[in-house]
């Protein structure tokens, strides 16, 4: 007898998808579906498109423009910062020296490579609004920046850390720099005898080098104009006399040679000398009997000097001579930090010693 066609078993229904898998069904095999991620893609088909959504996106140029923005800022802050800051003030003139070619002794800065600094992150932005100037156009909408604020955020970090390892690195250099061994004294000592040229200092009176034998000198130059290097050496001088006692001081002599031995007269020096503080004859501010006979002074002991034809502004050396009470030049230093720690050993020293012991320690030589 034949089966009627309704009891005849049919084959079970295909489950449609996202139905639920009637109980005792077999797990589907591992490989047959890959994981998901959003939007029911595979998570690395997700990771390429987000990829490729920020490289041809906004994203990058929000990246991009806010890693600049960072970086201008940072320049501007080492341009405008001063340098003698107790904050930062080591690492900006540090930065001034390696990047914008500062000059110590002026305080100047090449403008040219400022311009260059500072005009390398401004090139970066302008070909890139040229590769993505559609995009670009669209930066102009707030609401895409505030899409974008993680991203804007990660750039200034990113910028931020790399010049915080830069000052870092810097200040630790600087540290490692300032550990100046102890002063070498007699191995770094020298027996060179001063030019016998006649003087003349800010109150009239005429004398020379050898007149002050017996005590030690102190030998600097500046010149009344000057407001960049000079101030310092000033100061300097202020601060070192300070820390001598009256005793030591009555041993000890300052002598400022003219650096603009053409211009400046008597009663100039003596003006600058007394608005300074500085008392004659503790402290001489001199020129010579005649501007040729200083400048070879100056040309013989190094004072280097140079006028700028256009403002008359002299670019010198910042330098310090120090001479024993035989009349020898027997130290020089200059204002780096480095040398003020010596410049005082070495005038201590001095004050210890007596003339004739030295001149049989160290004949005359040139």
């Amino acid at each position: 007898m034949l089966a009627s066609p309704s009891s005849i078993a049919s084959p079970p229904a295909a489950p449609q998808p996202g139905s639920p898998r009637p109980p005792g069904a077999g797990a589907p095999f591992a490989s047959a579906e890959p994981v998901l991620g959003e939007v029911g893609l595979p998570e690395a088909t997700t990771r390429a498109a987000r990829a490729s959504r920020f490289f041809t996106g906004a994203g990058l140029l929000v990246f991009l423009f806010t890693a600049l923005a960072t970086y201008e800022a940072f320049l501007l802050f080492t341009l405008l910062w001063p340098t003698d800051a107790a904050w930062l003030g080591g690492f900006v003139r540090d930065f001034q020296l390696w990047c914008y070619r500062a000059d110590p002794r002026t305080g100047g800065m090449s403008w040219t490579a400022v311009s260059i600094m500072l005009l390398e992150p401004l090139f970066v932005v302008g070909v890139a609004t040229i590769l993505w100037r559609g995009t670009v156009v669209q930066l102009r909408r707030l609401s895409l920046w505030r899409a974008h604020a993680s991203t804007a955020v990660v750039a200034a970090l990113a910028v931020a850390g790399a010049i915080a390892g830069l000052v870092a690195y810097a200040c630790a250099d600087a540290a490692r720099a300032e550990a100046l061994p102890p002063f070498p004294g007699e191995s770094i000592r020298v027996a060179l005898a001063l030019p016998d040229v006649p003087l003349v200092d800010q109150k009239g009176a005429t004398f020379r080098f050898a007149d002050l034998r017996g005590q030690v000198v102190l030998v600097t130059g500046v010149y009344a104009a000057c407001s960049t290097a000079c101030p310092a050496i000033f100061e300097e001088v202020h601060q070192l006399l300070g820390e001598f006692t009256p005793a030591e001081r009555a041993s000890l002599r300052v002598v400022a040679l003219s650096l603009n031995p053409e211009y400046e007269t008597r009663e100039l020096m003596d003006a600058v000398a007394t608005a300074r503080g500085f008392t004659h004859p503790e402290f001489r501010y001199v020129n010579g009997e005649k501007p040729a006979a200083m400048l070879g002074l100056l040309s013989q002991l190094n004072f280097a000097r140079v006028r700028n034809p256009e403002t008359g502004v002299i670019d010198h050396v910042n330098l310090f001579l120090v001479v024993d009470r035989a009349g020898r030049i027997a130290y020089r230093f200059n204002l780096e930090p480095r040398h003020r720690p010596w410049l005082r050993a070495a005038l201590r020293s001095l004050l210890q010693e007596n003339a004739t012991a030295i001149t049989r320690a160290h004949p005359s030589g040139l």
